[in-house]
């Protein structure tokens, strides 16, 4: 064999050794997507759950695998709810991880008692920024107190603004604040309304104003509440009008209502 045939069998050698170890590395990474997948999955409240005579129903539908969204809902003390609707900055492994921290650190401090939700927000912001995962986070996070109706919340930069469907009126949440996770000594406030009876509280990651038409977020923001408003805030509904086959989904879409019954 020729000096330049002995190098090219030696390249093709190379070339198919270095080809089996992509496809390893590969084969690992899809095992370690699917396992984190299979995590942030369980960790999901149940679906269509009752708790203290309020509903909690929800789509969360990932652009991929994982997802950067994540929701919760659950009763730290007796007619207390709690619930929360975050986005994570980013997408993939590491914004997963993080949405398995907030939920770790909102359900440690409530069970200790604390139901503010602008304290909370200061503590996971300043526990995120600690971490050094370079990760930040929009949220909105409410208590709600059964006996009184009122409902307690921080507005954590999320949009779409959450919606008060109450019979035919809907109406955006007051209030504003910065994300978690990005400025140091960040700054939260607790808004306060009464929850009226039998309304329902729409929420929503920032992925349904991709796949809304209009030009600018305040027209896009228009169409989602005009949607909202349609279709009396029915998760089911909403995620049919908003799917688009030939589009996907360019963007983690989660969709979370909160109802008296």
């Amino acid at each position: 064999m020729s000096k330049p045939e002995q190098n090219g069998a030696l390249d093709y050698q190379q070339l198919r050794a270095e080809n089996a170890e992509l496809k390893r590395s590969i084969e690992a990474l899809e095992q370690d997507q699917l396992a984190a997948y299979q995590m942030q999955h369980r960790l999901l409240p149940a679906n269509h759950v009752l708790i203290e005579g309020y509903r909690l129903n929800y789509l969360l539908q990932p652009a991929l695998h994982l997802s950067g969204d994540f929701l919760d809902f659950w009763s730290p003390q007796p007619n207390k709810l709690v619930f929360y609707i975050a986005d994570v900055s980013g997408s993939g492994s590491a914004s997963a991880l993080v949405t398995i921290l907030l939920r770790y650190l909102l359900k440690k401090y409530t069970s200790h008692g604390q139901l503010s939700p602008a304290k909370l927000c200061a503590r996971v912001n300043k526990e995120l920024l600690a971490s050094g995962l370079e990760k930040h986070l929009t949220l909105v996070l409410g208590c709600l107190d059964i006996s009184t109706k009122k409902l307690t919340y921080t507005l954590a930069a999320h949009l779409p603004v959450p919606l008060i469907v109450d019979g035919n009126e809907v109406k955006e949440l007051e209030g504003e604040g910065l994300p978690v996770g990005l400025f140091p000594g960040a700054a939260y406030k607790d808004y306060t309304c009464t929850f009226p009876e039998k309304a329902k509280l729409c929420m929503a990651s920032d992925g349904v104003l991709e796949v809304l038409p209009g030009q600018g977020l305040q027209a896009r923001q228009q169409e989602w509440q005009q949607l909202v408003a349609a279709t009396s805030g029915d998760v089911e509904t909403l995620l049919h009008r908003l799917a688009n086959p030939k589009v996907g989904w360019p963007d983690d879409v989660t969709l979370m209502t909160l109802s008296g019954c």
